[in-house]
Parts: structure tokens; C-alpha cells; sequence
């Protein structure tokens, strides 16, 4: 893919472009948009630390989120912006400077040029490093009527919503609700010798005879989501019932048909192994992992949840798979919701929106407070972890 060149000649420029660099619209955030010579490649959110923190504290934030940024290989630049509620008639100076002053010396200290150090306050913006700045801020008109909002190439252009409003789920008719959970209780009804556990392996291999999960799943992610029908939306419910299928058909959204094929045949390896022996996945695992069989598959599968490759997942159809499962939730029975909220906890994760992840990670827990997956998910976003593929170098700018 060949990248997009925008050029910004002034402070206000580049402040319109920054949101198209997150993917979002940043409200009380830190944007630090890393540069590798002349051109960004990348953009970091943070939350903003509240104004009032003891200096040791912004330190450590600073250090932090520094640290972040020396992950990205060939950085050598950039430019925090800080995005506030505070207003410059409310403050003396430019609303954060404290916290722009230490992370700025703390980029500064990590060898990074800071190129400029700006603020996007409620009733203006600034730079942190111009002395001319006026007390009032500058209008926040000036970003609104850039030149690049109107220049930027449509294929680079996106609409954008804040962080909150990009978790939020479409309004659907209460009368596609019920025909959904009906036509689930039917589809559940087939397995109910199996009560309450979804993924024992009766129910896997039941769920593979009657629908191919991978071809199910990429027809799915064809589809146009506000046509989702009840039976379409009750399949998929149904297929995700099974933590091996969301897991397939979440790893199959992010990274092709191949990887869906793939985990999909380890799915059926390990559901026949406890058919045969009546055993646990955890105990097969466990004993594989003791030198009794070979894991490297069940490890590329690890891998990938974790984000512990380098591979990038496919944004594009990421973003379709996002828009089909929140499209899913809206419509599924509360019950069922933790399995599709937690995977738009992780495609959202697998794009850099930890704070968007955070939100359908609450959501499925305050269904299920033992969802096992929403459980490790809190745990992987509440240490700020970020998948190995956000640092990476895209193939279009190495060299």
C-alpha cells in the first residue's frame, strides 16, 4: 500500500490532522504522533492525567507512556498533544503545561526530538513551546477550517466518533430481538444434552457437522450488517457459544481465511482427542506441553491472542468485523452477549483502542463477572500491554 503525504505547514494543520492519524476523535487524551524522519507513523493515545497530580506521579506517567513510545522501531520524533476540558480563561498560562513540560523533557531525555508540544483545550489550542501564544489560546476555528480537512484523499479519509461513541451499538427493532433469541433457543435446544457447557466437545462437533465455522464466518463478514437477519444473527450467536469457535472466527476476522482454516483444524484436533479419552482441554494441553505431543500449533494460536507476532491484522476487514458484531450484540439475547463484546474487546485491542477495549470489556463483565475471556482481556488492557504488530514497521516504510 502506498502511504498517504499530507503536508501541514502550520501548528493548526497538523492539529486537523491528528485525529485522522488515531482513527478517532481524542477527548482527555494524550496523542503522542511519532515521527521516523519527515513523516508520522504512528499515533499513541493515553488518558490524561488529571491536572492536580503530585509531580512524582506525572513522572512516572511520563516515563511510561516515553517508554511506550521507544517500542515503535526508528522513531527519532515527536509531538505530544494534549486534548483537555480545561479552558485558557480558566488557567494561568496554556491548560496541562505542567505535565507537557515533564513529558516533553522526558522524551527529550529518551533521545527524541520534540518537534512541538501542543494543546487542544475547550475554548482554544496553543503550543506549550511558543512564547507568543496568546493568553485567550487560538481559535479553535482555525482547525476546523484547515485546508487539510478539505484535501485529505478520500481513501485516507475517515469519519470519525469519540472514543465512547465508537463502543456504542446500533438501534435495532425489538421485533428482530425476539425472532433472534427464539430461533436461538432452538439451535441451543439441539444440544441441550449438554446443559451448560457450551464448549464440551458433543457440542463442538455438533456445531462442525451442521455449519462449516470458517465458511460461516466469512460469509458473515460479507455481510451488510444492518440486513442482518434473525436466523443469520442466531447462527453466529450460536456458533460463538463455543469459546474454540469465537476464538476461530475472532482470529479468522483479523487475519484471513487461512488462520480461520487453521485454527479451526486444531479446533477439531483437540475436540476429537477428548471424545476418545472423555479428558479436558486443560489436561491434554498440560500433558502436550510436558514434552507428550507436539504444541506448536496451539502455540501460533496463543500467539495471535496475545498479540505476540508481528504479523498485522487486517484493519479493513477488522473494521467490518466490528461493525457485523456490534450489530450482533445489539441484537443478541443479554445472555449471550459476553462472547461478541469480548471480541470487539480484542479486534478494537488489536487496532490500538485500549481505552475502546476497556469499554466492552465492562459491558461483558457486568453480564458474566467470571467470563473467562473478559477476565484475561481486563487483565491484558488494565496493564497497558500492547500487541507486538502496533510496533512494528509496515513493509510500505521500510527502507
Amino acid at each position: 500500500m502506498t502511504p498517504t503525504i499530507v503536508k501541514t505547514r502550520e501548528a493548526h494543520d497538523f492539529l486537523a490532522l491528528v485525529p485522522q492519524l488515531a482513527g478517532f476523535q481524542p477527548e482527555r487524551s494524550v496523542v503522542l504522533v511519532a515521527f521516523r524522519g519527515n513523516r508520522t507513523c504512528g499515533a499513541l493515545r493515553f488518558n490524561l492525567p488529571e491536572p492536580d497530580l503530585a509531580r512524582t506521579v506525572l513522572r512516572r506517567l511520563a516515563t511510561s507512556i516515553v517508554g511506550t513510545l521507544c517500542k515503535i522501531e526508528g522513531v527519532d520524533a515527536v509531538v505530544p498533544v494534549l486534548y483537555t476540558d480545561e479552558r485558557f480563561a480558566d488557567v494561568p498560562g496554556i491548560p496541562g503545561e505542567r505535565f507537557a513540560e515533564i513529558l516533553g523533557r522526558r522524551a527529550e531525555l529518551s533521545g527524541f526530538l520534540v518537534r512541538d508540544s501542543l494543546c487542544v483545550a475547550a475554548d482554544g489550542w496553543g503550543s506549550y513551546l511558543d512564547p507568543a501564544c496568546p493568553a485567550s489560546g487560538r481559535p479553535l476555528s482555525a482547525i476546523a477550517e484547515s485546508p487539510v480537512n478539505r484535501d485529505l484523499p478520500p481513501e485516507a479519509h475517515r469519519e470519525l466518533a469519540t472514543l465512547v461513541s465508537s463502543a456504542d451499538l446500533p438501534k435495532v427493532d425489538a421485533d428482530l430481538r425476539e425472532r433472534c433469541a427464539r430461533r436461538l433457543v432452538r439451535y441451543e435446544s439441539l444440544g441441550s444434552h449438554v446443559p451448560d457447557a457450551p464448549d464440551l466437545p458433543e457440542l463442538v462437533a455438533m456445531v462442525g457437522d451442521i455449519l462449516d465455522p470458517v465458511a460461516t464466518a466469512e460469509a458473515a463478514l460479507e455481510l451488510d450488517p444492518a440486513e442482518l437477519g434473525a436466523g443469520e444473527a442466531a447462527t453466529l450467536l450460536f456458533l460463538l457459544k463455543s469459546p474454540a469457535r469465537r476464538d476461530q472466527v475472532m482470529l479468522q476476522i483479523a487475519f484471513g481465511v487461512e488462520i480461520g482454516r487453521a485454527t479451526h483444524a486444531i479446533n477439531q484436533r483437540y475436540a476429537e482427542i477428548q471424545r476418545e479419552t472423555g479428558r479436558s482441554m486443560d489436561d491434554i494441553v498440560a500433558e502436550e506441553q510436558a514434552g507428550f505431543g507436539d504444541t506448536r500449533d496451539l502455540a501460533q494460536t496463543g500467539n495471535l491472542l496475545l498479540g505476540s507476532v508481528s504479523r498485522r491484522p487486517d484493519p479493513e476487514r477488522v473494521e467490518r468485523g466490528i461493525t457485523l458484531l456490534k450489530m450482533l450484540v445489539a441484537v443478541a439475547p443479554k445472555r449471550v452477549r459476553p462472547a461478541p463484546l469480548c471480541m470487539l474487546a480484542w479486534l478494537s485491542w488489536a487496532l490500538g483502542r485500549s481505552s475502546v477495549a476497556g469499554i466492552f470489556i465492562d459491558q461483558a463483565l457486568a453480564i458474566d463477572p467470571e467470563y473467562g475471556m473478559a477476565r484475561l482481556l481486563l487483565t491484558v488492557v488494565s496493564a497497558g500491554h500492547l500487541p507486538e504488530w502496533a510496533f512494528a514497521v509496515p513493509d510500505s516504510d521500510a527502507g
